[in-house]
This record gives structure tokens, C-alpha cells and sequence, in this order.
């Protein structure tokens, strides 16, 4: 077999054993799990289906912070998630006078961009960052990116119950989370 038949056979084969290996291997790149510490606040990223607000009332409740900040993106009419993941936590158990909020969000650039008034009323200086697992590294290194004029440490403490491993590719819910993080961290990356 000359080179050209071999490259153009092994080529193709090459690219296949790569993507596969990315394929299963995509979670260790959207995942970001850390250590949660004592911080000043817990902010909770809008989106998911209450499990958000579940894990910040549940590190309230642990005692990492006595702040949390929920962000609201617009769900209908005059109605958005800061407000319904608000009335959650309350009935969580977290006292509402713990709780701020803001709105008027469209995406995780703009939840850190629009948190920093906030950020810098409540003199936050370390901030745990609640998300879904698949959302924690590309929110972690938005909002890093975004508040580091503001010497604000972020700590990226995802969901503990989500589970987002290595077989993420056999559930739908999954693969479409795993796909779109892929094409947001693309964006993000032309965004700079």
C-alpha cells in the first residue's frame, strides 16, 4: 500500500479515535467541582429546575455564608426566576432578609456583569457560585474573567446530587446540556 492510500485510510481513522476520546472525556472539561470555603456570599445562577436553590439553602444551612444572591432572567409575563427562586428558598428555610436579587438577565456573562453593584454593596470578597455540574467551569470562568478588577475569589461549588460524568453521552438531557456548553464556550472564546 503506497502513503497517499495509507494517510488517506488512517487520516479519517485518527480523527474518529480523537473525537471519540473527547466525546467521553467532555464532562472533565465542563465540570469544575471545588472545596466550598467561608465566603461572603453564595450566588445561584438563574436556570435548572430548583436544584440551584436547593444546593444554596443548602450551603446556607452548612454555614458557608449567611448571603445568598439569586439572579433573574424574564420566564412571562412581569414575572422572573430571581422571584420564584426567592419564594424556594424561603420555603427552604432560608430567612428572606438573606436573600437579593437582581433581574433582567439573558445569559451568564450578564448575570456576572450585572452582579457587581451588587457584589460591591455587600462588600463580597469571596463568592460561591452555584450551578448545574455541566455549567460550572464556563460560569467559573466567566465570572472570574469578569470580576477580576474586583479581586472577588470565585469558587465554583455546582450541584452535588447532579451528576454529569462520563457517561453523559447516553442521556439526552445530557447530551443536549454537553453540546450546547461546547458551542457557549466556543462563543465565549470569540468573544475575547
Amino acid at each position: 500500500m503506497g502513503w497517499k492510500k495509507w494517510m488517506f485510510l488512517s487520516v479519517p481513522l485518527l480523527l474518529l479515535v480523537i473525537g471519540l476520546i473527547i466525546l467521553v472525556n467532555l464532562h472533565k472539561l465542563l465540570v469544575l467541582e471545588q472545596q466550598p470555603k467561608k465566603a461572603d456570599a453564595i450566588l445561584v445562577l438563574s436556570g435548572g429546575k430548583g436544584e440551584r436553590e436547593a444546593e444554596a439553602a443548602k450551603l446556607y444551612h452548612e454555614g458557608w455564608s449567611d448571603t445568598i444572591i439569586v439572579t433573574g432572567a424574564l420566564v412571562g409575563w412581569e414575572t422572573y426566576t430571581s422571584e420564584i427562586m426567592t419564594e424556594h428558598l424561603i420555603e427552604l428555610g432560608v430567612p428572606a432578609d438573606a436573600i437579593h436579587s437582581f433581574k433582567e438577565v439573558t445569559s451568564t456573562r450578564e448575570e456576572a456583569e450585572l452582579s457587581i453593584p451588587l457584589l460591591r454593596q455587600l462588600n463580597v470578597n469571596t463568592l460561591l457560585l452555584v450551578t448545574n455540574k455541566y455549567h460550572s467551569a464556563r460560569a467559573k470562568w466567566i465570572f472570574q474573567k469578569t470580576l477580576k478588577d474586583e479581586n472577588i475569589e470565585v469558587i465554583s461549588v455546582p450541584v452535588r446530587e447532579d451528576v454529569y460524568d462520563k457517561s453523559w453521552w447516553k442521556d439526552h438531557e445530557s447530551r443536549k446540556h454537553g453540546a450546547s456548553e461546547v458551542l457557549k464556550f466556543i462563543w465565549e472564546l470569540l468573544r475575547l
